[in-house]
């Protein structure tokens, strides 16, 4: 299903050419095929602020726009309304009553003008609460607000974190006068305590679970320091390193150089061949381009019935999502056995439904699911779904009865979890790592909604689906291995998962 998704970086791809002449290409390393694809629009998106007293002081400037405390509210009432006129179950986790107190002391505390920086210490905390992750606020990075910022010499924080039991460690070597390693902890900065910065972050951010909040965090740390507390420019750290305790001074880096560690440029696909172990890894990190990604699958498959490999196994621990038909298409090329990822779909036919063009793609699934859909008030509800077959293959010469596995984290979300959630409720394979980051009744379906004065724009789901399999309250597939988070694997730039899955392959 659609879904906005971010990406973690990848290695950069060095291919050296492709012998299957397929949209992919072998790298160094032992027999690897590799994709890629060009920068996603750079968009922050699951961006929440907490409430409290972290200060925008310094971020903010004389010249951006200033409005009224009535616009604030008038605009805080307009979000409520589209949340309550659209979502397709907006209290499921938050009761209503409770919500209702919560944002009539949220309107209520507005007595002041307002600059857009602070909106979002306003509204994120609330929006957060729904424990919805399809429904935030929406920032560009080509906000004015960043504008200034850089037009005033501001830079961003560059490290990549971890953040594992509370605690916040570096995922990158910085050299400098004193080099930063993975594995090094943060403990203060810019004198705080960095458990209890991280801790913040993650109580406030749009997500069904905390552990989706976290994962968030860690892979937008460097703006969201900028955005909650100005930091950027010259972050000074109190870094634990072995026994030692010393104080770091870490520059800034530019707006691309920090786009470039959160959005993913290059790999997007690739396959790696363990022939000891009969083992083929396929990891894809986002689902997009479907008709290459397609192919892409294909060709890895193709070499997965030449060199005879008894063991596949699906990497999704960076792919937050995108169109669930790559998920469905790759275990076509492996399973025949029925299965079913949700029992059920209902649409919200909100006025944001309701407004789009015929022509839009939403109003045209619509109509054709009225044909079998029963219609309640607002709703539109879907008979039980039965479990399907997949659907043949275009070429079934590249169906191969290899055992299937699939690698899961926190970060696999939207149609990637779906994906998880078909080989969890067909029994199609084994899943190693952490729980994903959704819960197992989702929503999906997004569309936009602007505030008329602010311009802000909330991002709201139009349709529910109830999961096939499980408790639809629990947040995440679980995995059949679970892999902890350890910071000695970070520490010895360890594969923990893989490793994982090499050990369960050496005991059969």
């Amino acid at each position: 299903m659609p879904a906005a998704t971010t990406t973690e970086p990848h290695d950069s791809d060095n291919g050296t050419g492709n012998p299957y002449n397929l949209p992919c290409r072998f790298a160094p390393g032992p027999a690897t095929l590799q994709q890629t694809h060009d920068h996603m629009k750079p968009w922050l998106l699951l961006l929440a602020l907490l409430t409290g007293t972290a200060a925008l002081a310094q971020t903010d400037s004389t010249a951006a726009p200033l409005f009224t405390a009535e616009e604030v509210r008038s605009d805080l009432d307009s979000l409520y309304s589209a949340l309550r006129e659209n979502h397709p179950d907006l209290y499921a986790h938050w009761p209503k009553p409770d919500a209702d107190a919560a944002f009539a002391a949220l309107r209520a505390g507005v007595t002041t003008p307002q600059r857009r920086t602070s909106l979002y210490r306003l509204i994120m905390p609330f929006i957060a609460r729904f424990r919805d992750g399809h429904t935030f606020l929406d920032v560009d990075f080509d906000s004015p607000e960043l504008a200034r910022y850089e037009a005033s010499g501001g830079r961003y924080f560059p490290l990549r974190v971890r953040i594992i039991n509370g605690r916040v460690y570096s995922r990158d070597t910085l050299a400098g006068t004193r080099t930063l390693y993975p594995g090094d902890e943060l403990l203060h900065i810019n004198g705080r305590p960095a458990g209890s910065i991280a801790k913040e972050l993650i109580d406030g951010w749009p997500a069904d679970g905390p552990e989706y909040a976290r994962v968030s965090v860690e892979r937008l740390f460097g703006y969201v320091l900028w955005l909650m507390y100005g930091w950027g420019n010259d972050t000074r750290l109190l870094v634990q390193q072995g026994s030692k305790k010393n104080t770091v001074v870490v520059p800034g880096v530019s707006r691309e150089a920090m786009l470039a560690g959160l959005f993913h440029k290059g790999v997007n696909c690739s396959m790696q061949l363990q022939p000891d172990l009969s083992l083929a890894v396929v990891t894809i990190n986002a689902y997009k381009e479907v008709q290459k990604t397609k192919a892409f699958i294909d060709s890895c498959f193709r070499v997965i019935r030449t060199e005879g490999i008894r063991h596949v196994a699906l990497d999704l621990r960076r792919n937050g999502g995108g169109n669930s038909a790559i998920g469905a298409y790759f275990i076509a090329h492996l399973s025949r056995t029925p299965y079913s990822v949700v029992r059920s779909k209902s649409w919200r036919l909100g006025p944001l439904v309701t407004a789009l063009p015929e022509q839009h793609w939403m109003r045209a699934s619509i109509r054709n699911n009225e044909q079998t859909y029963n219609r309640s008030g607002q709703y539109l509800h879907s008979p039980a779904f039965a479990s399907e077959a997949p659907a043949p293959l275009p070429d079934t010469t590249l169906f191969v009865p290899s055992r299937f596995y699939l690698l899961t984290s926190t970060v696999t979300y939207s149609s990637a979890h779906m994906t998880a959630l078909a080989v969890k409720c067909g029994g199609l394979g084994t899943i190693i790592g952490q729980p994903t980051g959704e819960r197992l009744d989702l929503t999906g379906e997004i569309l936009e909604y602007t505030l008329p004065a602010t311009k802000l724009k909330i991002v709201i789901p139009a349709a529910m689906y109830r999961t096939a399999c499980g408790n639809g309250a629990d947040v995440g597939v679980q995995p059949d291995v679970p892999v902890p988070l350890r910071i000695a694997d970070l520490r010895a730039g360890r594969d923990a998962e893989l490793e994982a899955l090499r050990e369960l392959l050496r005991r059969q």
